[in-house]
């Protein structure tokens, strides 16, 4: 062997252990606490940016003046499952295969009995031969979630996922249906 390769050869060994005993030194390494505190933080954080973003649409006529409209299915409930709510679609948002979690593309509120509509949850939708052909590989995940694949009859199929913000969810904060809640 040249002198060179012998250089490059003890070069490339060197570098190699010195990453070795790097990844080896157990103070260097975050530990699994450590890794999954963090990974909790971002997660709070996120919600929090998505709890400010939406915040606004607490009022009804924000989110109608900013675009948001009646999907056409009403309050969706089951009467095992629970309640949905009812959905306000913004169509520009739906159309764009990005998600964007500070950018709902759907509002879902639970009419009141006194005829006020609250704000419960926010939705994330795109359809899914949008997502394939914008180059995606795989369904859409956000908050440790892959979407829902949902297909309603005679609609185009989507990837679907619902955050509960606004109201607790005994079933989860990323559940379809929340048990407490029903359509009035």
């Amino acid at each position: 062997m040249s002198n060179p390769a012998r250089i490059l050869a003890l070069g490339t060994a060197l570098v190699f252990a010195a990453a070795c005993n790097e990844l080896a030194a157990p103070d260097k390494i975050p530990s699994i606490e450590v890794r999954a505190a963090r990974q909790k933080a971002d997660y709070e954080r996120l919600l929090a940016s998505m709890r400010q973003a939406t915040a606004k649409y607490h009022n009804i006529q924000v989110a109608r003046a900013d675009g948001y409209v009646d999907d056409g299915f009403g309050c969706i409930s089951d009467p095992t499952l629970g309640a949905m709510g009812w959905h306000l679609i913004r169509d520009d948002l739906h159309a764009d295969p990005s998600i964007d979690p500070l950018a709902p593309e759907l509002l879902i509120y639970l009419p009141e009995k006194n005829g006020e509509m609250r704000l419960i949850a926010v939705e994330y939708e795109v359809y899914q031969s949008d997502w394939w052909n914008a180059g995606n590989r795989e369904a859409p995940e956000m908050l440790g979630k892959v979407f829902d694949a949902i297909e309603f009859p005679g609609l185009d199929p989507v990837f679907g996922l619902h955050v509960w913000l606004w109201t607790p969810n005994p079933s989860g904060m990323l559940a379809e249906f929340n048990p407490t809640l029903a359509c009035p």
